[in-house]
C-alpha cells in the first residue's frame, strides 16, 4: 500500500494595509495566501563575468560592496573574486581536492562577524569549514586552517562562527534544524555538540521515513554580517524562523505565499516527490538591514521571486527578477542584487539588478 500525502501551508496574514499584509507568529488568524502575479518584476541591469568564468555557482558573498566572493563547484579553482565595477574576475584560488587549502564543493559562504574581510567557506562534500581573508586587495587572499565537522550529526549545511572553536550550525538533521558544536584543539573533529530544540514543520506523523523527513524539513540560512541574528527559511513550507546568535528562536512567522508539498512512500517504503510538488524557499541572504529569501512556488516555473524581511521578522516587500536564480547576494545598502544565471543565456553569468 502506498503512502500519499499533500500538505498545504497557509500564510498567517493580517490585512494591516492594502499593499503589505502584516505577518504574525504561529497562532495568528489565518487569511488567504497571496496568489496574484509577482510585482514588480525587475530587469537585469547587466551581466557580469566572461564566457568561461563560471560553471555552477553555489554561493555568493558581497565583500565591501566592491567585490563578489564566488563559490563554484564546476571550475578548476573553486573560489573567485569578481570586481563589481568592471564585471571581471580578478582572482582565483582554492584548488580542487581533499587536501589543505583545497575544496570540492564550496556550498556555503558566510561572513565572520568579528573580521569584515574574512569569510567562512563550507565544503559540503568534505564537511570541512575554512576561513578565507582578503589582505591587501582583491587579488591577495589567504586560506586559513580548516575545521572538520567529523563527529557532527548528519548532515551539517551552514556553519556560523560563534567564537574560537565554537560554531552554530544549521543542517538536514533529524528532528531539529540547528545545533551548537565545539571542535577539538586540532580542529579535525567535533568534540561536543548539542541540538537546539524547536519544532520543525514536518513530524514523523507526516513522514515516518528518515530520509524523507530530513528532506521535508530542509531549510536555508540568512546571517546578519555582524552576528547576533540569523533566519531559517524552509524549502517545503512558508515557515520562517528568526534566531539569535546562539540559535534560540526569537520569532516565527510565515511568508506571504503558500507552499504545496506533495510526496509519497512507495510499497517498499522509499520516499518520492510527486510531479505536482511545489516548493517554498530555495536560497537566503542576509544584510545588516534584513534578510532576503528566494521563493520557488510552482514546480515547473522559474525561480524569480524574492521576499524581503527585517530582522524582527516583519515582511517588507516582494519583488521578482527577470531570470531564474540559483544563488544570490544583496549589497549592504540593499540597492543592488546579484544572482547566478544558467537558463536562457549563451553561457553562465552573474546578473545584477538595481533594487528600488
Amino acid at each position: 500500500m502506498s503512502y500519499l500525502l499533500r500538505i498545504s501551508t497557509m500564510g498567517l496574514l493580517v490585512a494591516a494595509c492594502t499593499e503589505v499584509p502584516a505577518l504574525q507568529d504561529e497562532g495568528g488568524d489565518a487569511d488567504a495566501a497571496w496568489t496574484d502575479p509577482v510585482k514588480p518584476t525587475l530587469e537585469a541591469n547587466r551581466l557580469l563575468g566572461g564566457r568561461e568564468d563560471f560553471g555552477h555557482v553555489l554561493a555568493l558573498g558581497v565583500v565591501n560592496d566592491a567585490y563578489l566572493l564566488v563559490g563554484d563547484d564546476a571550475t578548476e579553482r573553486h573560489l573567485m573574486v569578481l570586481d563589481i565595477e568592471s564585471g571581471e574576475v580578478v582572482s582565483r584560488f582554492g584548488g580542487h581536492g581533499d587536501g589543505p587549502y583545497e575544496f570540492r564543493q564550496p556550498f556555503r559562504i558566510t561572513p565572520d562577524p568579528l573580521h569584515p574581510d574574512t569569510w567562512w567557506v563550507y565544503d559540503f562534500a568534505t564537511w570541512n569549514w575554512t576561513p578565507v581573508s582578503m589582505r591587501e586587495g582583491p587579488t591577495d587572499w589567504t586560506i586559513g586552517e580548516r575545521y572538520s565537522f567529523n563527529g557532527a550529526p548528519i548532515a551539517p549545511e551552514t556553519p556560523m562562527w560563534a567564537g574560537e572553536g565554537v560554531a552554530v550550525v544549521h543542517g538536514m538533521f533529524s528532528e531539529f534544524s540547528v545545533a551548537r558544536v565545539s571542535f577539538d584543539s586540532d580542529r579535525r573533529h567535533v568534540s561536543d555538540w548539542s541540538k537546539v530544540d524547536y519544532p520543525q514543520p514536518f513530524t514523523r506523523e507526516d513522514m515516518p521515513q528518515e530520509t524523507g523527513l530530513r528532506f521535508l524539513n530542509r531549510s536555508y540560512v540568512a546571517m546578519r554580517p555582524s552576528g547576533g541574528r540569523f533566519a531559517l527559511a524552509y524549502q517545503f513550507d512558508n515557515w520562517i524562523e528568526v534566531r539569535d546568535g546562539g540559535g534560540a528562536v526569537v520569532r516565527k512567522v510565515r511568508g506571504p505565499r503558500e507552499a504545496r508539498t506533495s510526496y509519497r512512500l512507495d510499497e517498499s517504503g522509499r520516499f518520492h516527490w510527486e510531479d505536482d510538488n511545489e516548493s517554498g524557499y530555495l536560497a537566503a541572504y542576509g544584510t545588516e538591514g534584513g534578510f532576503y529569501l528566494l521563493w520557488k512556488g510552482s514546480a515547473d516555473g522559474p525561480v524569480t521571486t524574492i521576499h524581503q524581511f527585517d530582522w524582527s521578522g516583519n515582511f517588507v516587500r516582494e519583488f521578482g527578477v527577470d531570470h531564474s536564480l540559483l544563488s544570490f547576494a544583496v549589497s549592504s545598502t540593499g540597492d543592488r542584487l546579484w544572482g547566478f544565471l544558467r537558463q536562457g543565456l549563451p553561457y553562465p553569468a552573474i546578473g545584477e539588478w538595481v533594487l528600488p
